[in-house]
């Protein structure tokens, strides 16, 4: 059974004040589980969920001129959604699979939604979590124009090092930009 103050202490990180709120969040949270491959949303599909992942790991793909390209990943601690669709209640462009066991709490749109139309203070840890998903992909985006992908790939090493064992190489290497091969030499070369 997942944790659920794993949950309350990522949106105090967010959020100072929610622990004043997290009795209106609490019962939101639905336990989830999924197993290996399995898909949290699907790309054509509307996202009606934002996952919080306590266990596991979350690959957030595109599918471009019939290849796959993993966008992001999502760690233990963290919060996973397709959130473009999620937001606009419009089909998602991607999809979220489960790239190990995973497990979590899901909170639901139609729930989000009637909780801020009650809680100015629930709709407020609402935008900060919008805004630090904006923060998170602003810096991605920055990191391929900044670093190389050796040093793209020495800094998810540093965040998550079990990714070396989890997540299969050709995830690993469309996250960074790069060819598989590409990143076999990187690998070599830090050895």
């Amino acid at each position: 059974m997942p944790d659920i103050n794993q949950v309350k202490q990522a949106l105090l990180q967010l959020d100072k004040h929610s622990e004043d709120n997290w009795h209106l969040f609490e019962p939101l949270l639905q336990p989830v589980e999924f197993s290996n491959g399995s898909f949290l949303a699907h790309a054509g599909r509307i996202s009606s969920a934002i996952y919080f992942i306590t266990s596991g790991i979350v690959r957030v793909f595109t599918v471009h001129q019939d290849k796959e390209v993993s966008l992001d990943f999502a760690f233990p601690g963290q919060f996973s959604t397709a959130y473009a669709s999620f937001i606009t209640q419009q089909p998602s462009i991607v999809s979220l699979q489960a790239i190990t066991p995973v497990n979590g709490f899901a909170f639901y749109y139609a729930d989000l939604q009637e909780l801020y139309k009650r809680s100015h203070a629930a709709e407020h840890t609402g935008r900060l979590l919008a805004e630090y998903q904006y923060v998170r992909k602003y810096q991605r985006e920055l990191a391929f124009l900044q670093y190389s992908a050796k040093e793209r790939y020495l800094q998810l090493l540093a965040e998550h090092p079990q990714v070396v064992q989890q997540i299969p190489i050709k995830y690993i290497a469309s996250y960074l930009g790069i060819e598989p091969e590409s990143l076999s030499r990187i690998r070599r070369g830090l050895a």
